[in-house]
């Protein structure tokens, strides 16, 4: 799975190089595959969604005169897009949640329960209901 994510990340930094480049698009498709990988609420999401092109008259003048407003977003997500690649190489890939995976109230539903409560409930279930449960999870 660590590599399928690096690959998927990898995959949206040389998106950036792209001749048909559009920050908007890149950055819908960048922020689901964070969230895919770190969760919903990974705040590299959110710094991906910041992402802008200024060409204000403001940023323009307060820069120097190699300011290229495009060539800047492009950077500041190749950045962000390679901290998250370190992240799985370092500290491996995210597992998924039982919450994120299963939907919280199933999870909730699951931690009310009793030890015994929950052996009867998973035994009662059907085998391609568990199948199907089990796959979510290791997906």
């Amino acid at each position: 799975m660590k590599s399928q994510y690096i690959k998927l990340l990898k995959k949206q930094i040389s998106k950036l190089e792209e001749e048909s480049f559009d920050l908007e698009a890149w950055k819908t498709s960048a922020i689901t595959v964070l969230q895919r990988i770190f969760g919903e609420s990974d705040p590299r999401a959110k710094q991906i969604d910041n992402l802008k092109i200024d060409y204000s008259s403001w940023a323009l003048r307060d820069s120097n005169a190699n300011y290229k407003p495009v060539e800047t977003a492009k950077l500041k997500g190749k950045e962000i897009l390679n901290t998250a690649i370190d992240e799985i190489e370092i500290f491996g890939a995210p597992e998924n949640h039982a919450a994120e995976v299963l939907g919280n109230d199933f999870v909730k539903k699951l931690q009310n329960m009793s030890e015994s409560e929950r052996k009867k409930h998973f035994e009662s279930m059907k085998k391609n209901e568990l199948v199907e449960l089990l796959m979510k999870l290791t997906s």
